[in-house]
């Protein structure tokens, strides 16, 4: 059980998949739902497939359904089908059929029952082809892996052009007899027929086709021989020795013993099957969840021989966070939103990310449980806010949150309860609905549940997404509490909207070598102001943070008093969890432009060196990452500060690589962060003297992956040996990696010629391999290289338009994420303010112009609230502060 000891909740790379492919599938669904009101019932799919080791495929579908009226045309989709013979309702006829949809003639179809059938063939797509094909390099073997959604499930099998139309799936699938088929029911019965063999399933419950799973191949399987439930985990055949099958089989039984305590409601389907499948980089979703099966991405399953402790964490969420999902596939489930309000969203992804930490949390084996949601989920949340209120036409545009939507969910356990919480999770889940589920509607049930009236909770956080924020003021006599308050602030002065949060307060008072915990108590705020009398009399404290252990989905302001002890006490603050709070507080008043950066800066160099813990250095030091690109973008303002700071970040953690010998974690984190800061001469020299091997540093290893750094570091700051010692390193590592790091260290170099070329060419059309195109798209324009960036910055924004119009979602995130011009200053600030009028909904619907989708549209408010901070972080430097 070493795996099930190990835990992490750190889902941000998977939840960040989730919701960049839910705005691409939401305006897919926008484009494929027919325009009449939903007509159709009754519907039932009935499939006969042919499948072998060749990419064809041959298929016979029956389609039965109820229709409301014959008024109008049906669309029926089926991509690029050879079509052999078309039957509606008995009468053979020759379709109107146009390569993507059969449009039905109503004057065929009856009110009431009807019954279609198609018989096609087809060629199965390698990639973002519904049903991909997959041959295995290392020995020829060929698996089909289905990723089903609502523009892609008609490349394989016919569908109506309904997204939310549910319709239950029968399945009959000849393959080769080495084969293996799985789907969401476990099959009946295997007849042989000659060299291949017929599998038959049961009739499915209803789904979504998105829903559906189909797998077919040589696949290795394992058998839990448990009797419970019918549990496999399933491979390709080169992959099993890798795989430690008994360990995750044992770890998923008791994950799903958890979890139908938890969710009070037994497991949905016949059989659970859990497939590792090979990456593919046009869905790379770390999991693709769909009904009574989940599939894991290879890239994200360690090799139980060289297997990380970190690594074992990580796969334990995954294998969780599956498993909850199988409970909620039977919940509607819908992307669609409007004005960016949250009640307009499901929370099945928000449901599926808290109850995975949820469980974790419960065994008391894993006590970081919190502090990783809060680092990785609650406090990255509050970035969508920010951006919501960062532009005045932002109403046009609606965002898909889950990590918010799950940071709210855990506020909402806290407030009334474990039991009450999963009281209304059971009702909805029993209740089975048929429309889409949102936090307004789970506040209902939770309602109805407690017997209590939570409409004006409702009205607070199921119709805003603002995060407010709160601030302890209290006064204090003779070393004692006079009064004490909770002010709440709206993050959105225009239209205030205070909310009710059970929180709790911590209040902490100085020590010689710690900040004691005096006090550590629950209370519930509301409206502007909320007096907590019951603390008057009690020891004054040094500082007070009004949101410990992070229950309340709330941004903490820090007072006067509490502030200044941050700043010089917080190494003295004994809880991990704490400290990370306070340091993201104080990081969150830069970037406000509340404290100034030198102030932070100096918080940073009195506190951060004594600090122990990994996990909280590791977000200090990329918070200094981020300062470093500020600093570098402002120039030349404040230049000759901006040089002494980095020079200072760059020896403190030169100093504390030597200091950390003993410890690798912390030396290479330390270290990591030198390479990065170093970018003066004497830094540079230094780097290139550890890699040349003339010096060295005691403990630190330095490995392949730290030679590119450098190498990448002194190319982007044009040393003179830089150029050589690429070419050098390129001749002693050519593998997959080392050329892309090489590309990388390549287009970091402040040359016009390298820039312009690698620019037109992913602009164009040729095709890059998407590692590529990422190494190239974020190292192309570095924050001190503005005027190289200037040079192109003109073209960059009037191709926007068109590269959004001709390339994919996932491009277009990686291009407008880095390469969207910004300068830190007020003509930025302009100029992105004309892009974001020129796209918005009002102003293209007026003009009849096209309209940015939802990805680079958002990355434009993003571009635009970055510039915006940074020009207040830059007037704020150096300013007389808070004294």
């Amino acid at each position: 059980m070493d795996l099930l000891r190990a835990c992490l909740t750190s889902f941000l790379f998977l939840v960040t998949s989730f919701s960049t492919t839910a705005f691409a599938q939401a305006e897919t669904r926008e484009a494929l739902a027919d325009s009449q009101p939903q007509r159709i019932s009754g519907l039932s799919y009935q499939l006969t497939l042919s499948l072998s080791d060749k990419p064809e495929f041959s298929a016979v579908s029956k389609i039965e359904f109820d229709l409301a009226d014959t008024q109008h045309p049906l669309n029926l989709a089926l991509e690029q089908a050879q079509v052999h013979s078309f039957n509606i309702n008995g009468h053979k006829i020759y379709p109107n059929y146009d390569g993507t949809h059969f449009k039905l003639n109503p004057r065929l179809l009856s009110s009431g029952s009807n019954t279609i059938e198609i018989s096609y063939s087809g060629t199965l797509a390698t990639k973002n082809g519904g049903l991909n094909r997959f041959v295995d390099p290392s020995d020829n073997q060929v698996y089909l892996y289905s990723d089903f959604n609502d523009s892609n499930a008609n490349q394989v099998l016919p569908q109506f052009a309904q997204p939310s139309l549910k319709a239950s799936y029968q399945l009959s699938v000849s393959a080769p007899k080495s084969w293996t088929v799985m789907t969401t029911m476990r099959e009946t019965e295997i007849v042989e027929k000659g060299e291949f063999n017929l599998w038959s399933f049961p009739t499915s419950p209803e789904l979504n086709a998105h829903q559906l799973p189909l797998y077919a191949g040589a696949f290795q399987v394992w058998q839990d021989e448990t009797p419970a439930l019918n549990l496999r985990l399933i491979s390709r055949q080169s992959m099993k020795e890798t795989i430690d099958a008994a360990q995750w089989l044992s770890v998923t039984q008791s994950q799903l013993t958890d979890f139908t305590e938890r969710f009070g409601a037994d497991y949905p389907y016949q059989k659970y099957d859990q497939i590792i499948t090979p990456f593919n980089s046009s869905t790379p979703n770390q999991i693709i969840v769909s009904a009574g099966v989940t599939s894991f991405n290879e890239i994200a399953i360690p090799d139980s021989s060289t297997v990380t402790e970190t690594a074992k964490k990580d796969l334990l969420s995954d294998i969780s966070y599956g498993i909850a999902w199988q409970w909620l596939n039977g919940l509607t489930r819908d992307y669609g939103s409007q004005n960016g309000v949250l009640t307009q969203e499901p929370i099945l992804d928000s449901l599926a990310i808290y109850m995975t930490a949820q469980s974790l949390a419960a065994t008391g084996e894993f006590p970081q449980v919190w502090r990783q949601f809060y680092q990785d989920k609650t406090r990255l949340a509050y970035e969508p806010d920010s951006l919501l209120n960062s532009y005045k036409n932002v109403e046009n545009k609606a965002l898909s949150d889950p990590i918010k939507g799950a940071a709210m969910l855990k506020q909402l356990a806290h407030q009334f309860g474990n039991q009450a919480f999963k009281k209304a999770l059971t009702s909805l889940l029993q209740s089975q609905a048929q429309h889409p589920i949102t936090l307004s509607h789970f506040i209902t049930t939770l309602e109805a549940g407690t017997k209590r009236d939570l409409s004006d909770i409702k009205a607070s956080w199921a119709t805003k997404v603002e995060v407010n924020s709160i601030k302890a003021s209290f006064s204090c006599t003779d070393n004692r509490i006079t009064s004490f308050s909770l002010l709440q602030s709206p993050s959105n002065n225009t239209h205030a909207q205070f909310k009710q949060q059970k929180v709790t307060l911590g209040l902490y008072t100085k020590g010689r070598n710690q900040l004691h915990r005096n006090l550590d108590v629950a209370v519930t705020y509301q409206g502007a102001k909320t007096d907590i009398n019951r603390l008057i009399g009690v020891r004054c404290p040094d500082l007070v943070f009004p949101n410990e252990h992070d229950w309340g989905y709330v941004k903490v302001v820090l007072d006067e008093k509490s502030a200044n002890t941050a700043k010089l006490e917080l190494n003295k603050v004994q809880d991990p969890f704490l400290k990370s709070m306070l340091w993201q507080t104080l990081w969150e008043s830069v970037l406000k432009g509340e404290l100034p950066l030198d102030t932070y800066l100096g918080t940073v160099f009195i506190n951060l060196p004594q600090e122990q813990d990994k996990d909280v250095l590791a977000q200090v030091l990329q918070t200094l990452i981020q300062s470093k690109s500020y600093l570098e973008l402002m120039q030349p303002t404040h230049i000759s500060y901006a040089n002494r700071a980095l020079k200072g970040l760059a020896q403190m953690s030169l100093r504390k690589t030597m200091f950390y010998q003993g410890n690798s974690a912390l030396q290479q984190l330390w270290f990591n962060a030198y390479i990065q800061f170093s970018n003066n001469p004497q830094a540079l020299d230094h780097l290139i003297q550890l890699i040349e091997g003339s010096t060295k540093i005691n403990g630190l290893a330095l490995d392949q992956n730290s030679r590119w750094n450098i190498i990448r570091q002194i190319n982007r700051y044009d040393h003179i040996k830089s150029k050589n010692l690429l070419l050098a390193e390129q001749k002693k590592d050519d593998s997959k990696s080392g050329v892309n790091s090489s590309t990388a260290a390549l287009v970091s170099r402040p040359e016009a010629n390298i820039k312009r070329r690698w620019l037109t060419r992913i602009q164009s059309d040729e095709r890059l391999d998407d590692l590529t195109l990422d190494t190239v798209i974020s190292h192309l324009y570095p924050e001190e290289q503005k005027q190289l960036s200037a040079a192109t910055s003109e073209l960059r924004m009037e191709s926007l338009s068109e590269l959004d119009n001709r390339k994919a979602a996932a491009f277009m995130q990686r291009y407008a994420h880095y390469l969207i011009p910004t300068q830190c200053d007020y003509s930025g600030i302009a100029n992105l303010e004309k892009a974001l009028d020129q796209y918005s909904i009002s102003r293209v619907q007026a003009a009849d112009k096209p309209a940015l989708s939802s990805v680079t549209y958002n990355s434009l408010l993003k571009a635009h609230q970055e510039e915006v901070r940074c020009v207040v972080i830059k007037e704020r430097l150096l300013t007389k502060s808070e004294s």
